[in-house]
């Protein structure tokens, strides 16, 4: 098990590198789609304001009926 571990240490430090840079895509990725899902977002709610409240209304008292049940 020792012998796995310093073997570890020494051979998959450039794979550690891969995943760390896979990872770090995949952080940029979600940044720019969160960012794409906010002003789609802010952009419903500027044209459609009482649909917009509406669906929030729903949203709220699901979610309230739901953390009542615990």
């Amino acid at each position: 098990m020792i012998d796995r571990i310093r073997g570890m240490e020494t051979g998959d430090a450039s794979q550690a590198e891969v995943i760390k840079e896979k990872a770090l895509d995949f952080v940029a990725t979600a940044r720019e789609r969160l960012t794409e899902g906010g002003e789609a977002i802010k952009g419903f709610v500027i044209n459609e304001p009482a649909r917009a409240l509406g669906i929030a209304l729903g949203l709220g008292i699901v979610l309230g009926w739901l953390l009542k049940r615990r």
